[in-house]
């Protein structure tokens, strides 16, 4: 599988045209960012990226699974199922 196949997950939510899912996809791209160069991502981290603590309460759950599914297309890895 293609990276470039992979990073349409987060261009699919961020090309509607009102654009309401845009600042998650901004976070899932970081998110995805940080995990590559530090093997994980906290909430906190994303300070560092220009995210308000704001911004980090409302859009974190959404971002991080978008960055979830792509991190695993990136990997060939299947999708694990989580539970809360």
């Amino acid at each position: 599988m293609n990276s470039s196949a992979a990073l349409q997950i987060v261009d699919l939510v961020t090309s509607d045209d009102n654009k309401k899912f845009e600042p998650a996809g901004r976070m899932a791209a970081a998110i995805i960012d940080i995990t590559q160069k530090q093997g994980g991502c906290l909430q906190q981290d994303l300070n560092s990226y220009g995210f308000t603590p704001d911004e980090v309460v409302r859009h974190w759950d959404m971002a991080k699974s978008l960055a979830a599914v792509e991190l695993n297309l990136l990997s060939g890895q299947p999708l694990k199922a989580s539970r809360r």
